[in-house]
């Protein structure tokens, strides 16, 4: 049983609930050396949260796709940026759920990740439309909907409140394995931060543990877009859905939440690589055993470099996955929309 089932018994009667992850996820101690400088950092390895793939999206998934057969939805709806890893986890998850998958993609620097994101997507079955711009691509994601029997609509980074709740049990895990001596309670959480839905719900976990623990989100999207003010409406809303739920948590205010934001990985912008990103890559290869990315693990790394002191427990939560479908054998003009090819002529940076 969940964590969050057995401190709220009633969420089991109420939510829909689809098992995906294979919990508890390990922890275990994050060895880069001197590179960190910091000698009690750990890891939560969510990366390894499905055989078919990880990630911080698995957890929300359980509830979203179980929520999505619960209404009888017969197509997902999503939107993402090219190299989007929730558009990824919903063409793998939603094909596993028996749920065609369409989504809508944004542009975004171009990169190995992202060519290999829309192989991954377009294997998955995928039905997969270039929005180009963000206004683009908001306007070609309603249109679909309207014109689809019966859609289920995700929003970018499935960071909505139904999904959130997945890593508020998470930290109900984490509390666990720090009770069974798997790790020390951590002193500073790390983690990359962009619809900030992860974010919220670690630090809503550790307010309804009691726990001191400060969690830090990685900006790896502009000031615009992830900031305290936008970070503090998802968590509200998030707050507000579980207390609607659980009756013994029936109108208590929310608690004060002890988050941060770091922005000095973030470089030019959502998807840019920064000299210290692409340095940090294959540190991310070292910590889990697969290629990164420079938008999200890589800056995470770099995040918790700056953030990380001496006499602290630290803990990273991998949010990549490191078990990805083999694309090899994919040719991007044979599984992809005409106006993706021209993503792939040429060569990328990282």
């Amino acid at each position: 049983m969940l964590p969050l089932f057995e401190r709220y018994p009633i969420l089991q009667e109420t939510l829909a609930f689809r098992p995906l992850v294979d919990r508890p996820t390990a922890v275990e101690r994050l060895d880069l050396g001197d590179w960190l400088g910091c000698d009690s950092v750990w890891h939560k390895r969510d990366d390894r949260a499905n055989a078919l793939y990880g990630g911080n999206k698995v957890r929300r998934y359980e509830f979203v796709l179980a929520e999505a057969l619960r209404r009888k939805a017969e197509h997902i709806v999503t939107v993402g940026g090219l190299a989007s890893t929730q558009v990824m986890a919903t063409a793998l998850f939603g094909r596993e759920a028996g749920l065609p998958v369409t989504a809508v993609m944004f542009d975004q620097p171009y990169t190995s990740f992202m060519r290999e994101a829309l192989l991954v997507d377009a294997g998955a079955g995928a039905t997969l439309i270039r929005g180009y711009g963000y206004a683009g691509t908001a306007v070609r994601a309603l249109a679909v909907q309207l014109r689809t029997k019966r859609p289920y609509y995700i929003p970018p980074g499935a960071s909505d409140p139904l999904s959130n709740i997945g890593y508020i049990d998470a930290m109900f895990e984490l509390d666990a394995q720090v009770r069974n001596g798997e790790l020390p309670r951590p002193d500073v959480m790390v983690l990359p931060a962009g619809s900030s839905g992860t974010l919220a719900a670690l630090a809503i976990g550790c307010a309804l543990l009691g726990w001191k623990t400060r969690v830090v989100g990685v900006r790896i999207s502009r000031a615009l877009v992830t900031n305290r003010f936008t970070i503090h409406v998802v968590a509200r809303r998030t707050w507000r859905f579980l207390t609607r739920a659980v009756p013994e948590l029936a109108g208590q205010p929310m608690p004060h939440l002890n988050y941060v934001l770091y922005g000095g990985a973030l470089g030019e912008g959502y998807g840019y690589p920064t000299r210290e990103a692409i340095e940090a890559l294959p540190l991310v290869q070292q910590a889990i055993g697969a290629r990164g990315e420079v938008t999200y693990s890589a800056k995470a790394l770099v995040g918790l470099r700056a953030v990380a002191q001496r006499g602290q427990n630290v803990l990273l939560w991998e949010t990549l996955s490191s078990a990805r479908p083999d694309v090899s054998g994919l040719r991007p003009r044979e599984v992809l929309p005409k106006s993706f090819w021209p993503l792939f002529d040429g060569e990328v940076e990282v």
